[in-house]
């Protein structure tokens, strides 16, 4: 009898300690985390490329060339929402980019760091341009409509003013939401005719809902660091699961865009089981 009760014990343990087991895997599954220092050939095996896309050591998005479009994608989606509560994760990205004009003082268009559904894909006929390889179809005189939504921080270099964007003047970052009409701006200077190299962090806090970009600019030929903070609710624009990624695009004016480095990281949720 003691050597049942034993054997029941132990097998009790047993069972506690798979169903912990799978518990913590299936949170762990949920979240994303990864850091690319530089860019060598073999970060195709976890980088979607599109378009005009390619890897040399760094994450090359265009190049100097008339109507370019390139976009890429960590091929890892993660749970950006708990369908049945509507949690949101909390996620923090950081990147060094460069977008040189090559010495040009007219140049465009820029490029932006998105969200999207996972599976989404680059659609380079309405990417070009002032869309900076975002899904977006700007027409002139009326509002812009989209493929798919997205949520995105751009950092944009050239002043689209057809009624469906209204850009400021000067180069900006925004935060643009279903469009490249963006929902706040504030002025950038990342020294595009000099190719200089800058860095930007962007981050979600699901509990205040705000968007934050701290990125850096420059005064006088120095340095500095600038903030963009903006709430918005992820729950009412995207889905569950959720792809991250670059694009960017030229159209008659033209610029190189790159990425150097990147590092991405969210938080656990505990995915819904039907």
């Amino acid at each position: 009898m003691a050597v049942q009760m034993i054997i029941r014990q132990f097998s009790l343990k047993q069972l506690q300690f798979l169903l912990l087991f799978f518990f913590l895997l299936s949170i762990s599954a949920t979240s994303l985390t990864f850091n690319f220092p530089s860019f060598p050939p073999a970060a195709t095996n976890n980088l979607f490329i599109e378009g005009d896309a390619s890897l040399d050591g760094s994450l090359r998005l265009t190049k100097s060339a008339n109507q370019n479009v390139g976009r890429a994608t960590y091929t890892q989606p993660f749970l950006l929402r708990q369908n049945s509560t509507g949690k949101l994760a909390d996620f923090t990205t950081n990147f060094t980019f460069v977008i040189d004009s090559l010495g040009k003082t007219s140049y465009g268009d820029g490029l932006a760091f998105f969200i999207a559904p996972n599976g989404s894909l680059l659609n380079a006929t309405v990417g070009v341009g002032g869309s900076l390889g975002l899904p977006v179809v700007n027409p002139p005189d009326t509002v812009s409509s989209y493929l798919y939504p997205f949520v995105a921080v751009e950092f944009d270099i050239f002043r689209n003013q057809v009624t469906s964007v209204q850009d400021p003047a000067g180069d900006h970052v925004g935060i643009d939401v279903d469009s490249t009409k963006s929902l706040i701006t504030k002025p950038w200077n990342g020294s595009v005719v000099n190719g200089a190299i800058n860095s930007a962090r962007v981050s979600y806090h699901s509990g205040s809902k705000t968007l934050s970009g701290a990125y850096t600019s420059y005064v006088n030929g120095v340095q500095v660091m600038r903030y963009l903070h903006y709430t918005v609710d992820l729950n009412q624009y995207l889905p569950d699961w959720v792809i991250v990624g670059f694009s960017a695009g030229t159209g008659d004016l033209t610029a190189m865009h790159k990425i150097n480095s990147w590092s991405f990281d969210s938080t656990s949720l505990v995915e819904d089981k039907f």
